[in-house]
């Protein structure tokens, strides 16, 4: 008889605000590698670029199975 992993399922929310309309955008981002279990991370970032990176090195850490991105 075969044995089926649980799903593992991770969640990442984003909040996007420009300050004064003239600035560089900022992102609060929020996430959690496994819903079920484990640490939720907060980062901010400034700009589009390093809110990227942000959000790459947590797909990257899903991915692998990290507890922690």
């Amino acid at each position: 008889m075969a044995y089926n992993a649980p799903e593992r399922t991770g969640v990442l929310v984003i909040r996007v605000w420009v300050e004064d309309h003239s600035g560089p955008m900022r992102a609060r981002i929020t996430g959690r590698l496994d819903v079920h279990e484990g640490p939720e991370t907060t980062v901010t970032a400034a700009g589009a670029q390093a809110a990227t990176v942000v959000v790459r090195n947590w797909l990257e850490a899903f991915a692998c199975g990290r507890i922690r991105p």
